[in-house]
């Protein structure tokens, strides 16, 4: 049974996740961009090299500890990064990701 538990909680742990497809696509849009500033472009780089990384902080190896590591890094980082970029930058990314063309 512990293996059927494992599978549940990773499950959860996917949907939690998935709620960041939008933003993290926002992240993409950002890191091409050449109007947005360094330092925010610099956490969107990082928040999406961890995403896409093979390599945890924590190995997912250690039950629990190594899939929190993934549920508080991950909402972290998206969420600095997109604090971090102008409001007008922020606005635009969101009216592209709910389906407006991209312009810039």
């Amino acid at each position: 049974m512990g293996l059927v538990k494992t599978v549940q909680r990773l499950i959860t742990i996917h949907s939690r996740l998935s709620r960041f497809r939008g933003p993290l696509e926002m992240l993409t849009l950002g890191v091409r961009d050449p109007r947005v500033p360094l330092v925010p472009k610099t956490v969107m780089i990082a928040t999406l090299a961890y995403v896409a990384s093979p390599i945890d902080l924590v190995p997912d190896i250690i039950p629990f500890v190594g899939q929190i590591d993934d549920m508080i890094l991950i909402p972290f980082g998206v969420l600095v990064a997109i604090s971090l970029l102008p409001p007008g930058l922020r606005g635009e990314y969101r009216a592209v990701r709910d389906g407006a063309p991209h312009l810039a």
